[in-house]
């Protein structure tokens, strides 16, 4: 139903960037968002854009609003020449059909929700 469509999440967050990476407090954004990027999203049939995230929205002063629009913008415009998110098809070989177990030795140096990207 949802084939041919995109879809990118455009969110604000109270945290710095750095909350939100690897090794930070909140975890990767990638981590956070993949239930609903994967499963809501990608599942059904979009293509998955990566998100716009505004961190630390609460700091917004009118000189930063400014940019952050025009980086939307910039985004919106490149909405349908942007390359999607490389999820792995359900269906393709990739994972063990029942046990939907990603195959061994794909996803090789990944971990955690990476391995399921192409």
């Amino acid at each position: 139903m949802f084939a041919g469509k995109r879809a990118m999440l455009v969110l604000t967050v109270g945290g710095w960037a750095e909350h939100y990476a690897e090794r930070g407090i909140n975890g990767p954004m990638d981590d956070l968002l993949f239930p609903i990027q994967h499963g809501i999203l990608f599942y059904p049939g979009f293509s998955v854009l990566d998100p716009f995230v505004v961190y630390r929205a609460e700091r917004m002063n009118e000189e930063r609003f400014r940019a952050v629009t025009r980086d939307l913008d910039r985004r919106l415009e490149g909405l349908f020449s942007e390359r999607p998110i490389a999820y792995r098809p359900q269906n393709r070989g990739d994972y063990e059909i029942p046990s939907m177990k990603l195959r061994d030795g794909l996803g090789a140096g990944q971990q955690g929700f990476r391995l399921h990207r192409a």
